[in-house]
């Protein structure tokens, strides 16, 4: 397997992932999301999230959470058995702005999920940068390997709108940009032959992840109240508003 060449990290990437382009629409984008699934799994994707969240859950009888950017739903499949597991009714909604991703997201959940667990679980179509909500609409917003998808004024509105949206606040969790990270899914995309568009946009994902300072600066222009930013195993970020007694 031969390497490739050292990427340059000192700033984010603006090069497109194929994932941004919708107009993939056949059996490359549901290969890709299945894989994606699995390196969630793999890689501890969804610890970060749990970190946070957990608390929460405990607390609560009930919380109402927006999934931003929800791609094939595998988190809002994740957050229903874990608000289960903690004896939270949790009622999702997660938005994409593909509506062939937004199919697939709806087609998974269908298969893994409880009719009752189901019934609480509606995905949409919408903009992450135009949030079609009210404010306070839900209790929390959550997004996950999605931020990094976005680069200034339109990073800094994503922000803004999960935080009207939401009554207690965000949570974003998403890529450190480090070389260990971009040559480990380098190989590991390749070692495990994984879709092809997993093996481009996996690095590719890491080279537009962030530095903690990076997302300091998006929170401040973005004007969230005061955020928590911790690291977490493998490589992740969570950036998070909501206050510890939420």
């Amino acid at each position: 397997m031969i390497l490739p060449p050292r990427p340059d990290l000192s700033t984010r990437l603006e090069t497109e992932e194929w994932m941004d382009d919708f107009s993939i629409t056949d059996a490359r984008l549901a290969r890709a999301l299945r894989d994606l699934r699995r390196i969630n799994r793999l890689l501890g994707g969804y610890r970060a999230t749990d970190h946070v969240l957990d608390p929460i859950l405990k607390r609560h009888d009930r919380l109402r959470l927006l999934d931003v950017g929800c791609g094939s739903g595998d988190h809002l499949l994740h957050l229903a058995r874990r608000g289960e597991r903690f004896g939270c009714t949790l009622d999702l909604i997660g938005i994409d702005a593909n509506p062939v991703t937004v199919g697939h997201a709806r087609a998974y959940l269908d298969r893994q999920l409880s009719p009752s667990l189901r019934a609480r679980v509606r995905v949409e179509i919408g903009d992450a940068r135009a949030l079609p909500y009210d404010a306070g609409a839900v209790d929390l917003t959550h997004a996950a390997l999605f931020l990094h998808h976005f680069h200034g004024p339109s990073a800094v509105q994503v922000l803004s709108e999960m935080q009207r949206v939401a009554r207690h606040g965000l949570l974003v969790n998403d890529l450190h940009r480090h070389l260990l990270a971009y040559a480990g899914i380098w190989g590991l995309s390749r070692a495990l032959g994984l879709a092809p568009m997993v093996q481009h946009d996996g690095p590719v994902s890491v080279r537009r992840g962030f530095w903690r300072a990076e997302l300091h600066t998006l929170a401040r222009a973005a004007q969230l109240p005061p955020a928590s930013i911790r690291w977490h195993w493998a490589f992740r970020w969570t950036l998070s508003t909501l206050a510890s007694n939420s």
